[in-house]
């Protein structure tokens, strides 16, 4: 995952780039064979959409479970430091958010790298580093702490949107949108905290 991304920018898809280049003649073409194999799939047919058949990217869907364990016991961490409901709250709910990635990983068979790892501690050395910088960053004061939490939650925004840009099956999108959904929530819980 990168945290790179350009915000506010209107991304055009690939799709968008072919349909834009395509004469009408071709266009036509395209749209007719879209609509077979809709009309195919409304009437039993075997056609299905390439998302739907879609395996989900495994390094993806361990990576987004490992992200949420960080989120967890990075405000774990800092609500027992400062014992603010917003570190308490957000981590329950980071808890749930990892559970539902592990779903998603058991149910395509993937091996979820965060089992029986305790808080703080992760395989990845780079996410070891980053609890660890985010955690001593958090310990400087209250306000630098908050900050981490605005930090964390971007980053996970910014990831899950990656992720959900992916090619990814319907099962798996369901899932990360709600996650999506609910950091918008938890950023601006952390920002209100702030002001």
């Amino acid at each position: 995952m990168t945290l790179d991304f350009i915000s506010g920018a209107i991304e055009v898809t690939e799709k968008e780039k072919i349909m834009r280049n395509m004469t009408s003649g071709s266009k036509k073409l395209v749209a007719g064979l879209g609509a077979v194999l809709i009309a195919g799939s409304v009437l039993g047919g075997v056609a299905t959409s390439a998302q739907a058949a879609a395996k989900p990217d495994a390094a993806a869907l361990q990576y987004m479970v490992a992200e949420e364990k960080l989120a967890h016991d990075v405000y774990v961490t800092l609500g027992d430091e400062y014992g603010l409901r917003v570190f308490t709250n957000i981590a329950r709910s980071e808890t749930q958010h990892q559970s539902a990635v592990a779903r998603l990983l058991d149910k395509y068979g993937i091996k979820n790298p965060t089992l029986g790892d305790k808080v703080g501690v992760f395989d990845d050395p780079k996410l070891q580093k980053l609890y660890d910088d985010l955690v001593a960053k958090g310990m400087l004061s209250l306000q630098d702490a908050l900050e981490v939490g605005v930090l964390v939650e971007e980053t996970d925004i910014a990831d899950l949107k990656e992720v959900i840009a992916g090619n990814e099956p319907a099962a798996v999108d369901r899932v990360l949108t709600n996650l999506l959904n609910a950091s918008y929530k938890h950023l601006a819980a952390f920002e209100r905290q702030l002001n």
